[in-house]
């Protein structure tokens, strides 16, 4: 039979026994907290994952265009940069190429601005001509010498050279005149050009042309008309001496400064 100190040792046992699987139990127990808390708190990274920036934050600090931004929704990083890397370039040589064309525009702009041309035709009225004969003796009675691409010119003479004020063409193609078929040539109206700057004052020149083509009109019973085939009249004559002299200062202020 157990008697009580026996009874008393079986209790203590049982209760160190006892106390040593409530502790090893809590301990286990005190390990699940720690990772729970862990997982909950410690591995909770919104606030830091709200300080990157998103796609359409960077795409806004690059400036994109919509077009760029809705390509990139779907695509990696090394694609995006590829394909900006790729539209910049595009852009660049975009640029470089408008660049060359003004410079070509302004190539021709300057030389236009250099250069004048005063065009004027005598015409013959409905159902005439102009025959050789008459247009060879007017071109005498005016001074003008048959000469360079086989059309006529009035000559000024510079350092035992001749230089051409004016020349006058045929209205009709090829623009020339034969002089060996004169007595059976006709035409309907003949080109005078005088091109500026040239061996004399600008105004000086048009004027001569602007006297001779009057004459010659009268002379041939012709129409004098202008580059685009309106009637010149004194008006017209006027404006185009005002264009002759605004062009004559600019070729000198370009002459002094060049």
């Amino acid at each position: 039979m157990v008697s009580a100190f026996e009874l008393r040792i079986a209790l203590a046992i049982l209760a160190v026994v006892i106390i040593a699987a409530i502790y090893v139990w809590y301990r286990a127990n005190s390990k699940d907290r720690q990772i729970d808390e862990l997982s909950v708190n410690d591995l909770d990274l919104t606030d830091e994952l709200d300080d990157i920036p998103s796609i359409a934050q960077v795409d806004d600090a690059l400036g994109l265009p919509d077009d760029l931004r809705s390509e990139f929704q779907d695509v990696s990083k090394e694609l995006r940069e590829e394909t900006i890397s790729k539209r910049v370039q595009e852009a660049q040589r975009a640029r470089m190429e408008a660049s060359k064309t003004s410079s070509v525009e302004s190539a021709a702009m300057d030389k236009s601005s250099k250069e004048m041309l005063v065009i004027f035709h005598v015409v013959a009225r409905q159902d005439e001509v102009f025959t050789g004969p008459m247009i060879v003796r007017m071109m005498s009675d005016l001074d003008l010498e048959h000469g360079e691409m086989d059309i006529f010119h009035y000559n000024v003479e510079r350092l035992g050279k001749k230089h051409s004020v004016y020349c006058v063409a045929n209205m009709l193609k090829p623009g020339t005149f034969d002089l060996q078929a004169m007595d059976t040539f006709e035409t309907r109206g003949l080109t005078m050009i005088l091109q500026l700057p040239g061996p004399e004052d600008e105004l000086k020149s048009f004027n001569i042309m602007a006297e001779h083509a009057q004459r010659l009109a009268a002379f041939l019973n012709g129409d004098l008309l202008d580059e685009n085939h309106n009637l010149i009249t004194k008006q017209s004559i006027s404006v185009y001496k005002e264009q002759v002299q605004l062009f004559g200062l600019r070729a000198t202020r370009q002459s002094v400064t060049a």
